[in-house]
Order: C-alpha cells, then structure tokens, then sequence
C-alpha cells in the first residue's frame, strides 16, 4: 500500500506542476484586435437598428439586440442648439447592454454592461460658410462573453477628420479598443444623419 502512495504521488506531482506552469494557450480574457472590432461594430448595428427600439423618450431608450437581450441607454436625444447662424446638434448617452446578443462578420458575442459605455457625437453647423464639424467618441468599457472565452473591454476612441457623405459620416474612430491601437473607419459606428 506504502509503495502505492508513492507511485500515485510520483504520477499526479508532474501533472499538478504542468498545470500550474506556464500555459501556452492565449488567456480566455483576451480579444483579438478583429474580434474586438467585430464585438463594437456588432452592438453599435443593434443600437442603430430602429425596427429594434422597445421604448425611447427625453432622456433614455431601450433597444432589442439582434439576437436576445437589449442595450439599455440613458443621455439626451439629439438636441439642437442655436447661435446665431450655428446650429449644433448633440448627442451624449451612456449605454449598458444586458445579454445583449449580438454577430458580426461570422463571430458571436454576448455583450453586457457594468462598466457602462460613453457614446457622444456632436455636429456643428455654420450656415453663413455652410462649414460643418463633427466630433464623437466612446469610453468606458464592457464584460462579453464569446463561446468559453469571456472578459472586459475598455474603450477610448476618438472621432478623427469626420465629414458628412450625404447621410453617412467618413473619417475614422482612433485610440484603444479592448487593448489594442486600432483606427476604424466610421461608416456603421455612426447612426445616419
């Protein structure tokens, strides 16, 4: 029996050290700059997807995500402001999904908030020049989950060189999402104008 021990010691011993050793498998927490892409440009199609709104009003909305679970946002409605010949258009909200459920080029995500995100977009108007300027941005973060993987994404994204295209917005959102340096171009992170 005594001999026993000792073999069964000498087998589970290496097995232990290896599973506490350095594992070559990527963390589970971690995106890859596409699939962090993929997770944004998802949730922002279901918060722009306007058959999908449960409730709006003044100062929040609730939108149904593609596939289960909504995207909850508190904020201001676009809201115009007026200066002279300047009108300014601006929207500011936080957002925080729950189960939301979302694809985007073939990849799956559930997204969910606590930390919430920060979406603001302003268009500034000048009729005597008839120039126009548009700012934006995300920040904060949030918790997804794709097939065993899951973890938090911060975001710090800011709208560079924006300029109308009909309806559409052109530039591109630049800083770090879920870790990386990335620059994406605007077009879908944009509601229409």
């Amino acid at each position: 029996m005594f001999s026993t021990r000792k073999l069964m010691f000498a087998v589970a011993f290496p097995l232990v050290l290896a599973a506490c050793g350095d594992d070559p498998v990527e963390p589970g927490g971690v995106l890859t700059e596409e699939e962090a892409e993929a997770l944004l440009r998802g949730a922002m199609a279901a918060l722009w997807n306007e058959s999908a709104l449960v409730h709006a009003s003044e100062d929040s909305i609730v939108v149904r995500c593609q596939r289960g679970g909504r995207i909850t946002g508190a904020g201001k409605l676009p809201d115009e402001e007026f200066s002279g010949d300047t009108v300014r258009l601006v929207v500011d909200y936080r957002f925080t999904p729950s189960g939301c459920e979302v694809t985007e080029g073939g990849m799956e995500f559930t997204v969910d908030g606590d930390p919430t995100f920060r979406y603001e977009f302003a268009i500034e108007s000048i009729g005597s020049t008839r120039e126009e300027h548009i700012t934006g941005g995300f920040s904060g973060g949030v918790k997804w989950k794709t097939g065993e993987r899951s973890g938090d994404c911060a975001l710090d994204l800011t709208l560079m060189d924006a300029e109308a295209d009909g309806d559409m917005v052109d530039g591109s959102f630049e800083g770090t999402l879920c870790d990386h340096e990335v620059e994406l171009g605007a077009r879908g992170l944009v509601p229409p104008l």
